[in-house]
């Protein structure tokens, strides 16, 4: 077993800690306390964004909501589940964990985000997120809420690769990404023209080809552009990558603002 008691609360603690909340006592054992909370939730999403970002979905107010949310995080999930049941659950068969869920929060789960639950527990057993395309493109599917088909190839966007690796970095940081993902992460940036990745993709480098791309510069400029969120408008290919690259970085803020509303319901 991957996980133990002691884990369990210091992923607790880390995970209110990255999003500037403060864990009172005893708090997530009981996550159907603020069941008509509708405030909205301002979170640190980023050490160097200047401006919080402000959850804009429909709060999800209860714990019973979360299982049934589409936007459901699933790290909130996993956090939620070892929380409750402990490690053991990451052993149980989906019956066994849809009869668990039902007796001790009087809720079923929605199909996708019983396959969040599934991609979430394959982090903890097995490498393979970070060494096969195979297993990385179905658990990216279910992190960002669409369902993963196993017998149509789906193609995940830059936006869904970068939550995804978000996602799982949470669960482990301990794993090398092997030389095929770091491929595949490649084909999946330069077919939308992205050369200069960044946070949490920036493991990998981009054959730029023939394109004549400065991805010094880019870096040099990318951290104005993220605080401001304000794309440059003119026609340089520095400008072009600047753009693409922050409606990667808006997509991940959405999904650890998500993150950071729906860890506030477990204080």
């Amino acid at each position: 077993m991957t996980v133990d008691q002691a884990e369990i609360e210091k992923r607790f603690e880390e995970a209110f800690r990255s999003v500037g909340l403060a864990k009172t006592a005893g708090s997530p054992d009981d996550p159907e306390e603020d069941d008509d909370s509708t405030e909205e939730v301002e979170s640190v999403l980023d050490e160097e964004d200047e401006k919080p970002h402000v959850e804009h979905h429909a709060p999800l107010v209860s714990a019973t909501s979360l299982f049934q949310h589409p936007d459901a995080h699933p790290y909130v999930l996993d956090l939620l589940l070892l929380k409750t049941f402990g490690p053991e659950f990451l052993e149980w068969d989906e019956e066994t964990l849809l009869l668990a869920v039902r007796r001790e929060f009087q809720s079923g789960f929605s199909a996708i985000n019983m396959q969040k639950v599934h991609a979430i527990k394959a982090l903890h057993f097995v490498d393979s997120f970070w060494q096969s395309w195979e297993v990385f493109v179905p658990c990216t599917m279910a992190f960002n809420s669409v369902m993963p088909d196993f017998q149509v190839m789906q193609i995940p966007t830059a936006s869904q690769c970068a939550i995804s690796v978000d996602t799982a970095n949470r669960v482990r940081n301990d794993v090398v990404w092997s030389e095929e993902m770091k491929s595949y992460l490649e084909v999946v940036h330069r077919f939308e023209g992205i050369f200069c990745p960044v946070e949490p993709i920036d493991f990998i480098t981009i054959d730029s080809g023939d394109h004549p791309v400065d991805c010094a510069d880019v870096s040099k400029r990318w951290p104005d552009v993220r605080k401001s969120g304000r794309a440059p408008q003119d026609e340089g290919v520095v400008s072009e990558q600047l753009r693409r690259l922050l409606l990667v970085h808006d997509a991940l803020k959405e999904s650890r603002a998500d993150l950071a509303s729906q860890l506030a319901l477990l204080r």
